[in-house]
């Protein structure tokens, strides 16, 4: 599982670096970045193609991701869709970039028998509410970027981060205010973002 996870991210990365750059042939299809993400609980470590609007604040992302059994104690496999709106960009000196704020939503979807996308029949109907399986999230942040040659090319690469959470951590923290705090519910990712 660990090689078609790592065969995976070296098809994007390499794809994506290989393309041939003939003004005005990109198809709508060819994804204009990919990102490398660690954590945001949608893996330990997650990779993947992006698109962004027209006037460059909105971003798609299809992220597929992976955790090592040390850590989340199966070693499972996820793929996330992510929409991130980024409504200020302010330019700083020597080609930098600011994104003083973000705001996205994620669906997250883990692999495995051990989850489901409906509870089995042998619980009453409407015992649990939820699917196992998916995790829908939200989550704030920021990013600075800036111009990088790679080939001899220029592109530009953004550093980013992002504090959220996910549905049934929300719903726990509001049922149980005085036993939870923020902290216990907010996750902390940071990502590496490259132009195509």
């Amino acid at each position: 599982m660990k090689n078609l996870l790592t065969a995976t991210f070296l098809l994007f990365f390499t794809t994506a670096f290989a393309q041939d750059e003939q003004a005005g042939l990109n198809k709508w299809y060819v994804p204009d970045h990919v990102k490398l993400q660690f954590a945001g609980n949608i893996g330990f470590l997650s990779a993947g193609p992006g698109y962004i609007s027209r006037n460059k604040t909105l971003e798609t992302d299809l992220l597929f991701g992976f955790l090592p059994q040390k850590y989340g104690g199966d070693a499972l496999v996820t793929i996330t869709a992510k929409t991130t709106y980024s409504p200020w960009r302010i330019p700083l000196k020597n080609t930098l970039n600011l994104v003083p704020f973000s705001l996205g939503f994620y669906l997250n979807y883990t692999f495995g028998p051990q989850f489901d996308t409906k509870w089995p029949s042998y619980y009453p109907k409407g015992y649990y509410w939820w699917a196992t399986s998916f995790r829908p999230g939200a989550y704030i942040g920021g990013k600075v970027g800036r111009d990088i040659y790679f080939y001899n090319k220029k592109k530009k690469a953004e550093l980013y981060y992002e504090l959220g959470t996910y549905d049934l951590l929300l719903i726990s923290y509001v049922q149980n205010p005085k036993y939870l705090k923020p902290r216990d519910i907010v996750n902390l990712a940071f990502g590496l973002k490259i132009e195509l």
